[in-house]
């Protein structure tokens, strides 16, 4: 197998404990059984991670990962980061977009494996063939903003791109993310506490030698025929006109937008609009990462009154409910100051509000009293307390140290009366649209191998931001064969490390994404020079996939951990304007057609030891035997 583009060629290994760095090779077995991206991170995780491996330790690996069209397709300026998490324990991996993965491929690698611990704070330096290990020193306390302003001071080239973490990373806060680009953040499942635990402040790189294309005249000619496809697409549109923001509207209208810890649904937004946000705050139309067409992000400023001087790019909608509607919050311009200080700390700007949101329902039904919570009146709503706490979360200052932990080690400090309040899977939150207004689409909160989850499958969005394809309205059979249908497209984009956004939640009709999948292929052979099929694509789909439930098998997790919390099952989601969604009370049925599908155990939710035969998955399928049956 022949490798003529796309790919960089090289995996970068850095191992902090012993300054040895080494550029290996791409395997090419790796490429053929895994693609990149996603599926780099779940082999590389599995091959090297164990339940011994603590994730804060030196040995848990931090993965960056680019995909084959990172850089090179339409929308493509993303790059995995994995690791075990140290907030779910279970697999971890987190996307971010900007520059970062372009660069990094520029410079020569596809990957890049830190290892190990540095005695004292340091950042990696990637320029081309030249990586050092600098000194971090004086960067140790600095926001993620001070940091990546003094990098590109120092280095001298506004072009470099820096992941840096923030006080939140140094304290090894279990909801910590990584900044890329200055506000782009690899956010969930705690990859900014790994980095901190490494002694690791930031990776500046460099690229200089371009990505090679095998056949640049058809590349070309898809590279067109995408963005043609792009301007016939109505959703698209949306994206550019408001940017993720328009979902506050559409979802809250369908009564699935959470409120209060997801207490109920479709109150009056007020100002927390997308519309509002952009008419007044927004400083310029729109920016997007590298090729990007649709530029779903935003310059936001707020230019008088107590929060003068908020400027940065953001938020998206799932900030905005998280700081706004889901902890009773209506204030937009304290919603854009606390975003904006989440990104400076490193905090991830969804979960770090969502554990807020559980303490204020235990406040709120007497299982807690503000001498619990550092003498707060934890209500709905209160401003001041809720930027304290993050404060005091990214510092484990009082409350904040137990908080920093994640939502499992709140439940634990407050005891089982607290747990029916606990809104998460796996250690995760629950993203800002409720499961129950969406019994199919929002199994993907249950079912992914990082905890609730919204990105493990993305579907067909009409206008109004609900599915053209209404998979709800389908029997259950009929509707989980179209959810395993999404979650595949979802994990090619994965695997390529294109943007979500743009080519699967974006997309009007099955038929369009349909349409994308085939351009996918056709884009990353013509880069590549291979000539995959689209079941060489799916293969490597699956293999992600079963791999990342084979490690999380390894530490133990079975079917008892695709649950959703007791409120989603058991009890229904009013909606203010009238009415109410039903709980998921199908669930189990849902749930045995999805392990059907998938190639999963009935039982124990483990991959089928014919499932991984049949893909070349062997060793995978010893090593799960010695597990059956516990």
């Amino acid at each position: 197998m022949k490798i003529e583009g796309g790919y960089a060629g090289k995996i970068l290994e850095v191992n902090l404990t012993n300054g040895k760095i080494e550029k290996n090779e791409m395997d090419k077995q790796l490429v053929k059984d895994y693609i990149g991206g996603r599926g780099f991170a779940a082999k590389l995780l599995y091959d090297r991670t164990s339940p011994e491996v603590d994730p804060l330790s030196p040995f848990n690996p931090l993965i960056f990962a680019t995909g084959p069209l990172s850089g090179i397709a339409p929308c493509s300026g993303r790059i995995t980061v994995g690791a075990r998490s140290p907030l779910t324990k279970t697999h971890g991996d987190s996307n971010v977009g900007g520059e970062f993965a372009t660069e990094l491929k520029m410079a020569g690698y596809d990957v890049i494996v830190i290892t190990g611990k540095a005695e004292r704070p340091v950042y990696i330096q990637i320029v081309d063939d030249e990586v050092k290990i600098n000194d971090a020193g004086s960067l140790w306390g600095k926001d993620t903003l001070e940091t990546t302003r003094a990098l590109l001071k120092e280095f001298g080239d506004k072009k470099a791109c820096v992941a840096c973490i923030g006080p939140a990373g140094e304290n090894l806060v279990h909801v910590a993310g990584i900044c890329v680009d200055l506000n782009r953040f690899a956010a969930e499942g705690g990859m900014g506490a790994v980095m901190g635990s490494k002694n690791l402040k930031a990776i500046l790189v460099r690229g200089k030698k371009g990505i090679k294309l095998a056949d640049i005249d058809s590349w070309k000619k898809i590279f067109g025929e995408i963005l043609d496809l792009y301007r016939s697409e109505p959703t698209t549109t949306i994206g550019r006109e408001i940017g993720s923001n328009f979902l506050l509207e559409a979802h809250n209208e369908t009564g699935a937008l959470v409120w209060r810890n997801g207490q109920f649904s479709g109150a009056e937004l007020g100002e927390i609009t997308g519309e509002n946000l952009n008419e007044k705050y927004v400083t310029k139309a729109r920016s997007g990462c590298s090729l990007c067409c649709i530029g779903c992000a935003r310059h936001t400023k707020i230019d008088r009154g107590p929060y003068k001087g908020v400027e940065f790019n953001g938020p998206e909608y799932y900030t905005v409910d998280s700081l706004g509607p889901r902890v009773g919050i209506d204030d937009l311009e304290n919603v854009l100051y606390n975003s904006q200080l989440c990104d400076r700390l490193g905090l991830d700007s969804t979960s770090a509000p969502s554990i807020i949101g559980f303490l204020m329902e235990c406040y709120q039904r007497g299982i807690i009293t503000k001498e619990d919570v550092d003498n707060y009146e934890l209500d709905w709503g209160n401003k001041e307390a809720v930027t304290g706490i993050l404060k005091k979360m990214a510092y484990r200052e009082g409350i904040g140290d137990v908080l920093a932990d994640g939502i499992r080690a709140a439940v634990k400090k407050f005891g089982p009366g607290s747990e029916k309040y606990a809104m998460h899977v796996k250690g995760l939150d629950i993203p800002p649209k409720d499961p129950r207004a969406g019994h199919t689409y929002n199994m993907r909160y249950a079912i992914s191998t990082r905890g609730a989850d919204h990105m493990r499958c993305s579907g067909v969005s009409a206008k109004s931001g609900e599915f053209a394809e209404n998979i709800d309205g389908m029997p259950p059979e009929k509707s989980m064969k179209m959810f395993v249908r999404l979650e595949k497209y979802v994990t090619e984009i994965n695997l390529f490390n294109v943007c979500t956004w743009a080519w699967s939640a974006y997309s009007s009709s099955l038929e369009v994404i349909e349409k994308k999948e085939k351009y996918l292929l056709e884009l990353f052979n013509a880069a590549t020079g291979l000539d995959f099929t689209q079941e060489d694509i799916d293969k490597a789909v699956e293999r992600t996939i079963l791999t990342e439930r084979a490690e999380n098998a390894s530490y133990g997790l079975r079917r008892r951990d695709d649950y959703f919390p007791k409120r989603f099952t058991q009890e229904p989601l009013p909606i203010k304007s009238g009415g109410f969604h039903p709980p998921i009370v199908d669930f189990e049925e849902r749930l045995n057609y999805y392990y059907k599908y998938r190639g999963l155990d009935v039982d124990t939710g483990m991959p089928l030891e014919s499932k991984l035969r049949e893909l070349g998955m062997d060793k995978v399928a010893e090593n799960l035997e010695k597990l059956r049956g516990d």
